[in-house]
């Protein structure tokens, strides 16, 4: 071998290793491609994920402050219905003492 020259059998391995080194960057490529896509998939669905996580934090919160109104209400009207039950009986009360005192005039008129 002279100085500058290569045998011919180590320059057709060299074109294979180059080759299979080509080979393996292409694929390598196309793999990071896949990657790529697949990372910016992910990062949409996490965005996506992030924003119905949001609006659903905001619906429960309302939610929430809605059941705390209600919640008010109930007892407010709890409330209100004990004071008309109330009046209720003493109104009844009233009554029937009324009917009482009526009966016992019919019957001191009567006799």
């Amino acid at each position: 071998m002279t100085f500058g020259f290569i045998r011919r059998s180590k320059y057709d391995e060299l074109r294979r290793e180059r080759d299979e080194l080509n080979k393996k960057a292409k694929t390598l490529a196309q793999e990071i491609e896949t990657m790529r896509k697949e990372v910016e998939r992910l990062t949409e669905e996490t965005e996506k994920s992030a924003r119905t996580i949001q609006k659903l934090e905001k619906e429960a919160s309302s939610l929430r402050s809605h059941r705390k109104e209600l919640a008010d209400s109930i007892e407010i009207l709890t409330k209100e219905r004990e004071v008309l039950q109330e009046t209720i009986r003493r109104l009844d009360r009233a009554a029937r003492k009324r009917r009482g005192k009526k009966k016992q005039k019919l019957t001191q008129l009567s006799t």
